[in-house]
């Protein structure tokens, strides 16, 4: 039986609603590496469902390239699904554009570090 994968894009509500969801919206499109703007990015995000190794992601690369013209994209999960984000330059119109996590939640993140009693060394 052969493996299929489905791509699907997720409507503007339905992203919407991922983002609500504190690790989800953590992540962000931050920056485009081709003009260096910083700001807000428009973004597609597109539910994958079947893949099951890493020669499926190859394929998926193939598809979002013919496809959708896309690519440049990173792989994201909400713990239990897997998408495919990508974001567009509001200045170029480039897809090459960086990912990372927002600052209000490094804050958070080394807050609770601190919190737990870690130690740096």
């Amino acid at each position: 039986m052969k493996n299929v994968i489905r791509v699907r894009e997720l409507s503007d509500r339905e992203l919407e609603k991922l983002d609500k969801r504190k690790g989800f919206r953590d992540f962000r499109p931050v920056e485009c590496v081709d003009c260096g703007f910083k700001g807000t990015f428009r973004r597609r995000l597109f539910l994958v469902e079947g893949i099951k190794d890493e020669s499926d992601r190859g394929i998926l690369r193939l598809n979002m390239k013919q496809r959708h013209e896309i690519v440049y994209y990173v792989f994201r999960t909400d713990g239990k699904r897997e998408f495919i984000e990508t974001a567009f330059c509001p200045r170029c119109d480039s897809n090459n554009v960086v990912f990372d996590i927002t600052h209000d939640a490094l804050i958070r993140a080394i807050k609770k570090i601190n919190k737990n009693g870690y130690k740096y060394r």
